[in-house]
């Protein structure tokens, strides 16, 4: 692309992102870009902008041969897919946000590239602000990663940090989330865990050379968090974060996962609050480096979609270069254990979930909490009974990879 040439944006969206982006180049006259069209699917909704300064249909953008770039920003997945898919097929240069997208399809997306020569960005689909997928295909793309974890919702983590630092509520957490636009009106996605889940797939392929599939991912939210967890946190010196975590084995495999996690001061992650993200990548020789920023809200994501329109208006293109070396991809540790906390009313849920080496069983009226043994595959399996049950699951320490318990002080069994 010419350089000194004003280049044309073809924006799909004018939600959150899509705003925040608009803002961004409205203030920064000195960019060579310009939003030239944007596409929306509701002409009934009110906008910040004229009726006329919007398109109703998707195809008759991607027609325009003027753009010259195109940046989707639209909250559907599957919609997202059609029109992102389509662009590739006609060779376009496409920046998305969309990591529900992104996680779902990445082998046809890679494919689509491969055959018809487009390009696709995506760095403000995981951890808003903060470059974190460039940081790992580039910086990291000749060392081996040990791990990459952390805090990759900022509407889950504005939550729990009204629950622990100023005592509110988890719902009154959530309205306060939702009013300030850290959260949508239906959360599940945020709170469950799902969009972390999303958003680990994604960092997975680029650090590991691996393609999950989000349903090969274990996840667990807040969504079911209750007084009696925070508490149990409150009395061991720490805090709870909802951190996804992907780290190699030392047989080489993979252990991914998404859980409600136990973070004393001592954890890198302690300090990420409010609505920001926190990543820890894990090299094999520069050690632990932490990430934190900004990871909801418009301008923040908004200026990581701007960062991709720059890049690939400069020529860039992800090399997926751990996938490029990795002839054949780690396998799944799912006899993998690791050490959680389980909060349930239903107490066949133990032998659901194969939970070993059983202690601190503490009975309530209604409930009983337990730390015990769970292997990764057994967590997949069952993860589904476990949400239908209202059940709490959470790790014991953020790293997942911490020595259990060698010695249980007492080994009980729910009768």
């Amino acid at each position: 692309m010419d350089p000194h040439r004003l280049l044309k944006i073809g924006l799909f969206g004018f939600g959150c992102v899509g705003q925040g982006l608009y803002d961004i180049l409205s203030r920064e006259e000195s960019l060579p870009y310009k939003v030239e069209r944007i596409c929306v699917k509701d002409p009934q909704k009110l906008r910040p902008l004229s009726p006329e300064s919007f398109t109703y249909d998707w195809e008759e953008v991607l027609a325009d041969d003027r753009l010259d770039i195109l940046v989707e920003a639209i909250s559907d997945a599957e919609e997202a897919y059609t029109i992102v898919s389509e662009a590739l097929r006609r060779g376009k240069k496409v920046v998305t946000a969309n990591k529900k997208l992104v996680a779902y399809h990445l082998p046809q997306l890679l494919a689509l590239q491969q055959e018809f020569g487009g390009v696709l960005l995506y760095e403000a689909a995981v951890a808003g602000g903060i470059p974190i997928i460039r940081t790992v295909e580039e910086y990291f793309a000749n060392e081996p990663l040990e791990r990459v974890h952390g805090i990759l919702n900022g509407s889950s983590n504005y939550i729990l940090s009204q629950i622990f630092k100023q005592q509110k509520a988890y719902d009154e957490a959530l309205k306060e989330a939702q009013d300030k636009g850290f959260a949508e009106l239906d959360p599940w996605l945020d709170v469950a865990g799902a969009d972390s889940r999303h958003k680990l797939c994604i960092l997975t392929a680029h650090a590991f050379g691996r393609t999950l599939a989000p349903e090969e991912v274990a996840f667990f939210g807040i969504d079911f968090l209750g007084q009696q967890d925070w508490e149990y946190a409150k009395q061991h010196n720490a805090v709870i974060k909802l951190v996804a975590s992907t780290h190699l084995t030392s047989d080489g495999e993979l252990v991914p996962v998404v859980l409600p996690s136990l973070v004393d001061a001592s954890d890198d992650l302690y300090g990420v609050e409010q609505e920001f993200n926190g990543v820890v990548v894990q090299g094999a020789y520069a050690g632990p480096q932490l990430f934190k920023g900004k990871g909801a809200g418009g301008h923040p994501t908004g200026a990581a979609v701007l960062s991709d329109i720059i890049s690939i208006s400069k020529g860039y293109a992800y090399g997926y270069k751990k996938l490029a070396k990795t002839t054949n991809a780690p396998a799944l540790a799912l006899d993998y254990e690791l050490e959680v906390y389980l909060r349930s009313s239903e107490p066949e849920l133990v032998a659901s979930l194969g939970l070993t080496n059983l202690q601190n069983v503490q009975r309530g009226t209604d409930s009983f909490s337990v730390i015990g043994t769970v292997s990764l595959g057994n967590l997949i399996k069952a993860q589904e009974e476990i949400r239908k049950a209202g059940a709490y699951v959470m790790a014991l320490s953020s790293d997942f990879v911490g020595e259990k318990a060698k010695q249980a002080k007492e080994t009980v069994a729910l009768s």
